[in-house]
């Protein structure tokens, strides 16, 4: 059964920004753990290698989970959403900077859809609509 009233459908900006956050979330979580379990070059200690992957595993769940709230139509997920995505277009520019341009465009295409998806009037309506 759906969470929505009869005759509300979720726009299709809705659901294109929960499948980016989602799919950001799972590669953030991915590649952090095969990274780390592959990863042979020591450049922090083991107590720094664990808190780093730590925080980006979670950080790749904050993406997935924001991702849902934004699908049910809570709107505090928008500004958590939203810094999470301009830190990613930061990251980007660092990658551009560096050389890896085909990484920097992999970052940068997802973080700037979902930016411009929040702002459009369907997803604000959705996040703004009274709750059932």
């Amino acid at each position: 059964m759906s969470e929505t009233a009869p005759g509300t459908q979720r726009p299709a900006a809705v659901w294109i920004i929960c499948v980016i956050l989602l799919a950001q979330g799972a590669a953030v979580i991915l590649l952090t753990l095969a990274e780390a379990l592959a990863s042979r070059a020591q450049v922090l200690d083991a107590a720094g290698q664990i808190a780093l992957v730590v925080i980006y595993v979670l950080s790749g769940v904050v993406l997935m989970l924001l991702g849902f709230r934004i699908l049910a139509g809570a709107p505090a997920a928008r500004t958590p959403a939203m810094v999470l995505q301009l830190l990613l277009v930061v990251l980007s520019f660092s990658f551009f900077a560096g050389g890896a341009v085909l990484v920097g465009v992999i970052f940068l295409l997802p973080a700037a859809a979902v930016l411009v998806l929040l702002f459009t009037r369907p997803v604000q309506q959705w996040l703004q609509r009274p709750a059932a």
